[in-house]
């Protein structure tokens, strides 16, 4: 039986890593809670793409509604309209993209943390994305991992953060075109900034059209050719994003 790309990648990354920290480095909480987020606090994000190291239009996120239960956040992109996501009050996903794939409302929150964080702290996410443009619904599960403390030199200086992992199965389906998607993410978040200062993003899909003449354009898992064995798990885009600059109060 072969192993999921999701496990494969998750043994490979514990074989070749030194294990991190499981204690906070001195003058850090052992555990963090949810950070307090204030309107006009944003954070921009260099973008390149993991397998060819080329660079991609760099991202800003500014919050421009933090009370109640939410907070909405405009994302900019150079010669793109802004994109609005929606957030709850401890940064799980309301309404924003899924890695490859478009903005969805999720319901209950899309679990991207599980606050307070703690070394070893693990969590399971079960819930619906509903496609906004359409209505349609799917299920998705993530698995969720807090590995350890790391401290990280990203463009905007060298921060302590706790390296969260997620593993993410999403049914979502295009008729006779693609099935479920396996998600794989990884953020280190930094108590100093609220957010983030690094994350990596990469998923692979089921491919309906492999083995036609439209799958040439397909990167398949491990390299190789068609050999007409029907549908594949192929790779989306790996992206990797890098803190550049912040403002939070």
């Amino acid at each position: 039986m072969k192993r999921s790309f999701l496990v494969s990648a998750l043994l490979l990354l514990a074989g070749c890593t030194t294990p991190l920290s499981q204690t906070p480095p001195s003058g850090m909480a052992a555990q963090l809670p949810a950070p307090e987020i204030g309107t006009g606090e944003q954070w921009t994000y260099r973008v390149r793409d993991g397998f060819t190291g080329l660079e991609r239009p760099s991202e800003r996120y500014r919050v421009t509604e933090a009370g109640g239960e939410r907070i909405v956040v405009a994302v900019s992109r150079e010669g793109a309209k802004d994109e609005i996501h929606v957030y709850d009050r401890r940064w799980n996903w309301l309404k924003r993209p899924a890695t490859n794939l478009q903005a969805f409302d999720y319901s209950p929150a899309y679990q991207a943390f599980a606050f307070p964080l703690a070394p070893g702290r693990t969590w399971k996410a079960r819930l619906m994305a509903t496609d906004p443009a359409d209505g349609r619904r799917f299920p998705l599960t993530i698995d969720g991992t807090v590995l350890g403390w790391e401290r990280v030199k990203v463009p905007a200086g060298e921060f302590d953060t706790l390296k969260v992992r997620r593993a993410v199965f999403f049914d979502y389906y295009e008729q006779a075109v693609r099935g479920r998607s396996e998600i794989f993410e990884t953020e280190w978040y930094a108590p100093a900034v609220k957010q983030a200062v690094r994350r990596e993003a990469r998923s692979r899909y089921l491919s309906y059209l492999y083995g036609e003449s439209r799958a040439p354009f397909l990167r398949v898992r491990g390299g190789g050719r068609d050999d007409g064995g029907g549908p594949k798990f192929v790779e989306d885009d790996w992206l990797i994003y890098e803190l550049a600059s912040y403002t939070v109060r």
